[in-house]
């Protein structure tokens, strides 16, 4: 079917206007004539932007289905408005290996209700990263995290940028430094103190230094403090990027009274959540992630939980949000959760509302209310760190690849095979 969004206010992250948009099968085309197989849209009052692009999900297949899968993974991602992940590699097996790649791309097939890509995992694995081909970014962990993919050794992190500089690839890195944690760790037992903020610094800045050597792309992910906010503003190119996520924007570290707030980076100081804010506004910061990683409400309630909150299916509405209380615009949200992610993972066709792109959309109420409950939340995990917060402005229809797969907050039927591996 042929869609028509009539009178819409179009969103990129070069501004706005109020037109008609006209979707043919997977593409945004020209306009055409109305007929008996187009439907059309009444998009007055409402926003149209690009399909939020989530860079960093843990969806956790293969290995632990008992905390997410893909089809209530991607549920959630698209009644939030996502309508593309790009998932992790701590993977169990980790996608290390160009035949565990391979695997987890047949065991997602048909599966999904939005576009994915997989991240892979770099460690010592020198000859799969020489014969990687279809991944959007490698990702290393600088620090150790969920999983065992850790990378300590400078001499690994240079030979892993070397070979995805002549590869194109970027290279994510998990910015915390080791060393620290473990010497912090026999000192403090509070999450937040053992991971400090020069924790983050350390990593950061020789990630930064490294990448100046190479000439690779790089990109920090969470990047949760003022000192990494600083060393990438200014070492700012086109090869460097980063991101952050929404729970280092709306939590600080005061709030963090069990492990349902705990999470690798952890949780900050004010400070450096305003520095945060300012980095997006300035464009410092190139994409909001979620770093969604459910946990089990079981795992998460006893002592020493694992780190990770979920996150992929209220990272829009909140943002929303926050651009209805006046702290961003509606086109930095088409910047930082469009454009610049579809740019620095070479999303080629996605990221803006224009004719002869991909229709990957959201239809956005900047005047619905809702409060974000229990019943709303999709994961399969079944709890969210935002329950109870009270947010204005919500996505009401959700398009990946010219197919409408949420509208109203009603998952579509039968759907589950329009996500694309990209």
């Amino acid at each position: 079917m042929k869609l028509i969004f009539k009178n819409v206010t179009v969103v990129n992250s070069d501004g706005r206007e109020v037109r008609d948009v006209f979707v043919d099968g997977e593409k945004i085309v020209a306009i055409f004539d109305e007929g008996e197989d187009v439907r059309v849209i009444d998009g007055t009052g409402q926003f149209l932007l690009p399909g939020v692009i989530d860079a960093h999900v843990h969806f956790r297949e293969p290995g632990a289905s008992h905390k997410e899968t893909w089809e209530t993974g991607s549920k959630a991602a698209v009644l939030g408005g996502v309508t593309t992940v790009l998932d992790m590699p701590n993977n169990n097996p980790a996608i290390t290996t160009m035949e565990h790649l391979q695997g987890k791309r047949d065991l997602v097939k048909g599966r999904s209700y939005c576009n994915y890509g997989f991240h892979f995992g770099g460690s010592g694995n020198f000859a799969a990263l020489e014969e990687l081909e279809g991944s959007p970014a490698v990702k290393v962990y600088m620090g150790a995290s969920t999983g065992d993919l850790l990378v300590d050794e400078p001499t690994a992190w240079e030979k892993i940028f070397e070979i995805c500089e002549r590869k194109n690839l970027p290279v994510i890195v998990h910015a915390e430094n080791d060393d620290r944690i473990r010497e912090r760790a026999k000192e403090f037992t509070v999450h937040t103190e053992i991971r400090d903020c020069e924790c983050a610094r350390i990593a950061t800045s020789a990630a930064v230094a490294l990448r100046e050597k190479i000439g690779n792309k790089l990109h920090i992910a969470h990047m949760s403090c003022k000192e990494e906010v600083e060393i990438v503003r200014a070492n700012k190119n086109e090869n460097l990027s980063c991101e952050v996520c929404p729970h280092h924007l709306f939590f600080t570290a005061d709030e963090m009274k069990d492990g349902f707030l705990k999470m690798n980076p952890p949780l900050r100081a004010q400070e450096d959540v305003d520095a945060l804010w300012e980095a997006m506004k300035d464009g410092t910061v190139n994409c909001i992630a979620t770093d969604h990683a459910p946990h089990t409400v079981e795992e998460k309630g006893v002592a020493g939980p694992p780190s990770g909150v979920p996150g992929v299916e209220f990272s829009l509405p909140l943002m929303l949000d926050a651009v209805n209380a006046g702290r961003l615009e509606l086109e930095d949200l088409a910047r930082l959760m469009g454009s610049e992610p579809a740019r620095i993972f070479g999303l080629s066709g996605r990221g803006v509302v224009r004719e002869g792109m991909v229709a990957d959309l959201v239809l956005v109420d900047m005047d619905l209310s809702r409060v974000v409950s229990k019943d709303l939340v999709q994961s399969k995990c079944g709890w969210s760190p935002y329950e109870g917060r009270h947010l204005k402005g919500w996505p009401v229809m959700t398009i990946v690849n010219g197919e409408v797969v949420m509208e109203g907050g009603e998952l579509a039927e039968d759907l589950t095979k329009v996500g694309k591996l990209l």
